[in-house]
């Protein structure tokens, strides 16, 4: 015999009398440990390891790994109580086999039956191909019937990167919600209040168009409360989460368990980006840009209706173009002239410290208040003392669109864009 005749008999004896991967499963204790982070597509094929490489399960006749490699494969539904066990997809079963020493790869067959291997040997097989969806998620597949679904596993040590990652994600979302929070509740809490002390007055002048903007606005100041509630209690989720992330030991704790804190970081970061989507769209309803000189676009309603009155508090009702908003008058006519051709109009009433504004597409009645003291005069201040200038309030509507025309009631019908009606209120709305 020859020296190297004589070294080989030796080596595959010792690996014979040596356990290798997988050959001792009443050590192993999965979920334990990690030892990989990540994992990729290799092929799909049919495995000779599936096959033949199975030494404790229900392949154990077909074994004939143990002259050879002396390694096992390792089976999810064996080592993982059925009370325990979850529908499988791609991650639940990285999660096991990653846990479990000495593997490099994992497969998965008939959409369901999930091992790990140190390695993978394709063996003559059929044309079928890894078409079977996976239990847990239909919309991937887990090999076939006769085929695996082959993934490699790699360990890139980056769990703390990211973590630190995903946590200095969340923590800088954190701040923006709270913000937002704060904006949108601002203009909630001011649209209500200015909707509540000035509705009854439009009301008792019976002015149903001032009076059912001002109802819109309460409706709207109600969805920016709700969904401002909403992002306060995920803020708070959050500030716990950071609690949790501050008070997390990378170095000396599991890997699985920052890897979980990971997780759960960018899934709160997800649902905190949606939340403050959300907010950021209602702020833009609610509040409109103050710089500019738009209101100089727009002229009082009953400019085009009856000169006489253009000066005098004013009201009008149409086709509403938007949500109503809270700010300025020059806000509003920002808002109108951000919308082009989608408004022609808008409608201020002015408040104590705020206004409420209504956009329109298309005007149908105005009314307007010839009884308002004028200003200067002891009625006049006596009023203002109360609250807002009512002088303040007006539908405006702009120039370019009706600049040589009128907008006075036409009764033949034959005017299209005239009003239907322009009722003159001789009070003042209190």
């Amino acid at each position: 015999m020859t020296m190297r005749s004589r070294f080989l008999k030796h080596h595959s004896k010792a690996t014979t009398k040596n356990p290798g991967a997988g050959m001792t499963p009443d050590e192993i204790v999965p979920f334990e440990e990690s030892f990989n982070d990540g994992f990729s597509m290799v092929s799909c094929l049919k495995d000779y390891m599936h096959v033949h490489g199975d030494k404790h399960g229900d392949g154990k006749f077909s074994y004939k790994l143990a002259d050879i490699s002396n390694v096992s494969i390792v089976h999810y539904e064996e080592m993982v109580p059925s009370e325990d066990a979850e529908p499988m997809t791609h991650e639940i079963c990285f999660g096991f086999c990653r846990s479990i020493p000495d593997m490099r790869f994992f497969g998965i067959t008939n959409g369901r039956d999930c091992y790990c291997t140190p390695y993978y040997k394709q063996m003559a097989g059929d044309s079928s191909d890894c078409d079977a969806p996976c239990d847990g998620n239909p919309t991937i597949m887990c090999g076939g019937k006769a085929k695996s679904s082959i993934f490699e596993m790699h360990a890139c040590n980056d769990a703390a990167g990211n973590f630190e990652s995903a946590k200095i994600d969340m923590v800088d979302l954190k701040g923006e919600l709270d913000e937002k929070n704060g904006k949108v509740t601002e203009a909630s809490e001011s649209m209500q209040d200015v909707a509540a002390a000035l509705q009854p007055a439009y009301s008792t002048v019976g002015d149903s168009a001032a009076s059912g903007l001002l109802q819109n606005a309460k409706i709207f100041a109600g969805k920016l409360e709700a969904e401002a509630k909403a992002g306060v209690e995920l803020f708070d989720g959050l500030k716990t989460l950071e609690g949790d992330a501050d008070g997390h030991d990378v170095e000396g704790g599991k890997v699985t368990d920052t890897e979980k804190l990971t997780a759960d970081l960018k899934a709160a970061t997800a649902k905190a980006k949606t939340q403050l989507g959300a907010l950021s769209a209602l702020e833009k309803q609610a509040i409109p840009p103050e710089d500019g000189e738009a209101s100089k676009l727009y002229y009082p309603v009953m400019f085009f209706v009856d000169k006489e009155f253009e000066e005098v508090p004013s009201t009008c009702g149409g086709t509403a173009a938007a949500e109503p908003l809270v700010g300025t008058s020059e806000g509003c006519a920002q808002a109108c002239e951000a919308l082009g051709e989608g408004c022609v109009a808008f409608q201020y009433i002015q408040g104590a410290d705020n206004g409420i504004c209504g956009l329109f597409n298309k005007l149908k009645t105005a009314t307007y208040y010839t009884g308002c003291p004028k200003e200067g005069s002891a009625a006049f201040l006596q009023r203002s003392a109360k609250r807002a200038d009512v002088d303040e309030t007006k539908c405006m509507v702009r120039f370019a669109d009706f600049r040589g025309t009128t907008l006075k009631p036409d009764p033949s019908g034959k005017c299209k864009a005239c009003l239907k009606e322009a009722k003159q209120a001789d009070r003042c709305p209190e």
